[in-house]
């Protein structure tokens, strides 16, 4: 019988697991990364994660363009400082956004692209 309850608990586990980044690329040391997160009954949030490869403090000024169906549709700017070896996650870190312009329907049809049109970090010393 313990062998039957074992794979049954572990199974709502998987199915809860958060999903998975999508990874942008290393913008002067810093790696960009997003996932959508679409709580119940909420808009939805593109959750941004940003780590810091560099031995040193940055100061990250992004703009990230939402596009639906090939045209932009929103635009998000992103200007924070990140400390060296720091990750900064999605809401936990307050780097996150609240699509005004797209439905939740319209992201989860695969229709909605997101890409980084502008970025500025430098060397800095966070507060």
């Amino acid at each position: 019988m313990k062998k039957i309850i074992l794979p049954l608990l572990f199974i709502p586990m998987v199915a809860c697991a958060p999903k998975e980044y999508v990874y942008k690329g290393v913008h002067d040391g810093v790696e960009v990364s997003y996932r959508w997160s679409h709580p119940a009954e909420k808009p939805s949030e593109l959750l941004l994660k940003l780590v810091n490869t560099t031995p040193g403090d940055k100061r990250l000024d992004l703009v990230l363009d939402l596009y639906f169906q090939g045209r932009t549709v929103e635009t998000f700017e992103a200007d924070t400082c990140i400390r060296d070896g720091q990750t900064m996650n999605g809401k936990v870190s307050g780097i996150y956004f609240v699509p005004q312009r797209l439905t939740t329907e319209q992201i989860k049809s695969g229709d909605g692209k997101v890409e980084m049109t502008r970025s500025t970090i430098e060397g800095a010393v966070c507060p």
